[in-house]
């Protein structure tokens, strides 16, 4: 699909292993979750891969995007601001769209436990790279 000259592709990939998880962020333009998901562990994941942040605003899930300095939180049944913010995310201009500004500011805001879930995610990238399955320890 082209939407004003971009080339779009939105992949709804469902479950996905843990082992796979990075590169699954890694290939991500944005991360786009505007529901009330209950937990911020995967906006936390996907910053600290560098990926961009599009949250609902209806719960506490939102948290780690810091009222919006981290990422885009959105209301959470309003179409129209959701695709505002992703025409913003995707032409790139914002800071927040700085993957290694975002990584950095995610860890720092985060600290120890941003730290912990890096070390995890590189484990995963290390297991799978060497054809091993991840195991947590």
């Amino acid at each position: 699909m082209a939407l004003w000259g971009w080339a779009i592709g939105v992949i709804f990939a469902g479950f996905v292993p843990a082992e796979e998880l990075v590169d699954h962020y890694r290939l991500a333009d944005a991360y786009i979750m505007p529901s009330q998901e209950g937990f911020g562990i995967v906006y936390l994941e996907a910053m600290a891969c560098g990926v961009p942040v599009l949250a609902g605003d209806a719960d506490g899930s939102a948290d780690p995007l810091q009222d919006g300095r981290l990422g885009w939180q959105v209301p959470h049944r309003d179409p129209e601001a959701m695709a505002a913010a992703c025409i913003e995310i995707l032409k790139g201009g914002d800071i927040k769209c700085d993957g290694e500004w975002l990584r950095q500011e995610a860890i720092g805001a985060f600290g120890k436990w941003a730290k912990c879930l890096l070390v995890v995610l590189c484990h995963i990238v290390v297991a799978v790279l060497n054809n091993q399955r991840f195991v947590s320890q």
